[in-house]
């Protein structure tokens, strides 16, 4: 009877050992704004790998080898025990997010299926777990990636940023933070997949909705005045206020920071090497700003600007990015070459070869 008892142990032992399963879990579930952190946490990883791997995924709907981004689970110091967690920021894409945790093997290592960088992408034959969603809730509808341009006319200035939808949406602006008097109407417009000229862009691999873009101008505006302003809408809400310094035509000297092939980071890898380099850049150009005090400046950003490569989400990244500095001070591009190279583009300028 012992013997029996022991062996049934035994069996019971193996059967829930057979039964465990991986799970995955994430916190919270509803953010306000691009920027702000999940939590994903995972248990139950059997005879953990260091190419066990987490794949990011907007729309949650996306096949499974068409993640945004990825993270190698051995970036938790507690991965060999089959469990750990990650604190990831994530960028309002205008959709949800979800979560997969992958198992993949040295001999599934595909020398064929290579990012822009030649490095192996993970394989996605063995799903181990999938989170819930995460979303933006009502921040869906809110006005992110916001940065300011020139206008022709010397007492204007131009703001543009993006929303999820294309309800109506304004621009209020003063001189006094408290007293946002004027007002002007937005215009928002979209683009849609098969406006883009190539690959990915073009593909459902590198598509995503980019939601409405939307630019208004702000006018009669006092030269070497600092302005006040937020972008929104009563029913969809507001962004935070911002400000500038107006164009001073009578100023005796031009502040310009200038720079090219800056790119942008992102906090997981994906199909194109992005730019870690990128945060350094916008830190130091951002501290020189706010050692300039009410002095008008502006940035040109001379080509080769997010090495996105048709794929649609890091144009947002990199958008949000900017906003720190661009929502202070017009910012202007040049085209470069990656901005003009795809193989079958209809266009190129002029001078290019």
């Amino acid at each position: 009877m012992v013997v029996n008892l022991a062996f049934l142990l035994l069996l019971l032992l193996f059967v829930s050992s057979a039964n465990a399963k991986a799970t995955v879990s994430i916190s919270p579930k509803t953010l306000n704004r691009s920027g702000d952190s999940v939590v994903i946490k995972w248990s139950g990883v059997e005879s953990p790998s260091d190419l066990d791997w987490l794949g990011i995924y907007s729309p949650p709907t996306s096949p499974h080898d068409h993640f945004i981004g990825y993270k190698l689970l051995n970036a938790s110091s507690t991965w060999r025990s089959g469990s750990g967690s990650i604190s990831l920021p994530l960028t309002n894409l205008r959709s949800n997010y979800s979560f997969r945790i992958f198992r993949w093997t040295q001999s599934e290592i595909d020398p064929k299926h290579l990012d822009h960088d030649q490095n192996p992408l993970p394989g996605t034959k063995h799903l181990l777990a999938e989170s819930e969603e995460v979303s933006f809730g009502s921040g869906v509808g809110k006005p992110e990636q916001i940065h300011l341009a020139f206008e022709d006319g010397v007492n204007g200035m131009r703001v543009t940023f993006v929303a999820g939808d294309g309800e109506e949406r304004f621009v209020r602006y003063g001189e006094r933070k408290e007293r946002l008097g004027n007002s002007a109407p937005a215009r928002g417009v979209r683009y849609e997949r098969e406006h883009m000229c190539n690959a990915p862009a073009n593909t459902t691999i590198g598509w995503r909705d980019p939601g409405w873009i939307f630019d208004a101008v702000m006018k009669n505006l006092n030269g070497g005045v600092k302005y006040y302003y937020q972008v929104g809408s009563d029913s969809k809400g507001w962004s935070e206020i911002h400000s500038f310094i107006a164009r001073d035509v009578y100023s005796e000297e031009t502040i310009a920071f200038m720079f090219g092939d800056m790119g942008c980071a992102t906090p997981y890898t994906t199909f194109i090497r992005t730019q870690d380099e990128s945060i350094s850049t916008l830190k130091w150009i951002l501290r020189d700003i706010e050692a300039l005090g009410d002095k008008p400046a502006l940035v040109s950003h001379i080509g080769d600007i997010s090495y996105a490569r048709g794929y649609s989400w890091v144009w947002d990244e990199f958008f949000a990015q900017i906003e720190p500095i661009a929502s202070r001070v017009p910012y202007h591009v040049c085209i470069g070459n990656h901005e003009y190279d795809f193989p079958a583009q209809p266009w190129k300028p002029d001078w290019a070869a």
